[in-house]
This record gives C-alpha cells, sequence and structure tokens, in this order.
C-alpha cells in the first residue's frame, strides 16, 4: 500500500465503515436506510463546513473538509430527506469539479473522500464522477491516473447501467493500462443484473482480452508485443476477478475463458 492510499485507509474510510458489517466501503456500497421526511439541520451545517474548508487554498482544512465528508456519509446512511441528499451530491460534486484545481497529485484526499462518498449516491452521483473523469480538472496525464483509477472504481460502484458502455469503452481503449484495469475492475460491481447485461460485458471485455493476448503471444521481442505483455499483467488479474464474479466461473486465462464462453455464451448463466 503507498502512503497515500495508506492515509486515506486512516481517513475516509474508518467513518465510512462505520455501521457495515466486515465489508469494505471500496468493496459494496451498502443501501441508504429509509428516506426521512424532515430536513436535518446538521446536513446544512456539515455542507458548509465542506465547501469552506475545500476551498481553502492553503491547503489547511483539508482534514475538516474529509471530517465533513465522513458526517454526511453516515448522515446519508442513516437516511435523510431528498432535499438533504440533494444538498449533500451538489456538494460533493462541488468538489470535484467547481472551479480552478488548486492541489496537485498528491494532494487528493478531499477529492479520494468525495469520490468515496458519491459512490453511495445512484444516478445523480454517478453523473458527478463521471462528470469529473471527463472534465479538464483531472487531465489525462500520468500523475493524475491514481484519482481517475478512483473516479472509474466508484463509477462502478454506483452500480447505475448507464455507465456500463463507458466504463467498456475505458475498458477496451484507454491509452493507460491501470485505467484499463480500473474500468474492468470497477463493471465487476455489476454482477448482480441481468444476465442480458452480464453477458454483454462479458462480450465486451472478452474481445479486447484476446487481442491483446494474442499480440503478446507474438513469437520475437517487438515492441507491440512486449507492451502488449505489459498491458496484460497490469489488467489480467483485474480483468479475470470481474470475468469470475459475472458468470460465476472460476478461471485465470484468456484462452480457458474463451473455451468456456464458446460453450456456453447461448445457455443460461
Amino acid at each position: 500500500m503507498t502512503t497515500q492510499s495508506a492515509r486515506i485507509v486512516r481517513t475516509l474510510l474508518p467513518a465510512l465503515l462505520a455501521g457495515l458489517t466486515g465489508v469494505l466501503v471500496a468493496q459494496n456500497p451498502a443501501p441508504a436506510a429509509a428516506t426521512k421526511k424532515d430536513p436535518d439541520p446538521e446536513v446544512a451545517k456539515q455542507v458548509e463546513t465542506l465547501k469552506d474548508a475545500a476551498n481553502d487554498k492553503k491547503l489547511e482544512r483539508d482534514r475538516e473538509a474529509v471530517d465533513a465528508i465522513n458526517v454526511l456519509f453516515q448522515k446519508h446512511e442513516d437516511g435523510l430527506c431528498e432535499k438533504d441528499d440533494k444538498m449533500i451530491v451538489k456538494a460533493l460534486d462541488e468538489v470535484l469539479n467547481k472551479g480552478k484545481n488548486h492541489r496537485t497529485p498528491k494532494q487528493i484526499e478531499v477529492y479520494t473522500a468525495a469520490s468515496a462518498a458519491l459512490a453511495y449516491h445512484g444516478e445523480e452521483g454517478a453523473k458527478a464522477l463521471r462528470k469529473a473523469y471527463d472534465g479538464k480538472r483531472f487531465p489525462d496525464k500520468t500523475e493524475w491516473v491514481p484519482l481517475r483509477e478512483r473516479l472509474l472504481l466508484d463509477i462502478g460502484k454506483t452500480k447505475q447501467e448507464s455507465m456500463v458502455k463507458f466504463l467498456l469503452d475505458e475498458a477496451s481503449r484507454s491509452p493507460e493500462a491501470a485505467l484499463q484495469a480500473a474500468a474492468g475492475e470497477a463493471l465487476g460491481h455489476f454482477d448482480e443484473a441481468k444476465e442480458e447485461l452480464r453477458k454483454q460485458i462479458v462480450d465486451d471485455l472478452l474481445a479486447p482480452y484476446g487481442a491483446m493476448t494474442q499480440k503478446a503471444s507474438q513469437i520475437g521481442t517487438s515492441i507491440e508485443a512486449q507492451n502488449a505483455q505489459d498491458r496484460l499483467a497490469a489488467l489480467s488479474g483485474k480483468w479475470n476477478e470481474t470475468l469470475k464474479k459475472l458468470t460465476r466461473q472460476n478461471f485465470d486465462s484468456f484462452s480457458d475463458w474463451q473455451a468456456w464462453h464458446n460453450k456456453n455464451k447461448n445457455k443460461p448463466w
């Protein structure tokens, strides 16, 4: 675990884990409690704290911003009225998407916390996360890859079927192997989707998986073959885990997946 990842675990995750039983937030967002009718005044207070702390250009209040996100997350899990939930999503959206980014790629704790919390806000959370991924604040550059990985994973956790095509596109076409791996991993959160969608995801993952495997197996030491081998090393483990979740099978190589798929793609899963 990197130093940055360890810090995130020490800050956001302990609070987000409150009330969950042995399940990491980063793996399986739980449904919120029953919606309440009356606004909670503490929500507005924490939202204002979050806005002020996150916008501190000296970055001296990031700890306070993360604490506010933790409180808002727990409020959401306990159940809030629709107005309060919308207020929270708007505040988290603004953390990721509003104004000029004044943090470096090594100062992403607040962004990571906002992303993790938005994973629990369904369609609106997915939209905010997708906007952050597609926007200019966190450009498609190597130094921003860790945060962009987090955004992809949290988009998957929202389990919004409208995001499947986007995740498949990133899995098959991103020039960054780490982002291909993350998009493929994110698709594993659709393991409870209807059979038709699970089959579509499997079909669309196996195509690039096969193409990379073929290139990687080329005789000789061509740059193309080496690049394919490196890419496979980065993503095959995560893609295999997603395929296992979607098919309820247990293979670890493309050849085994292809053989099984050829025999079973038209059968019930």
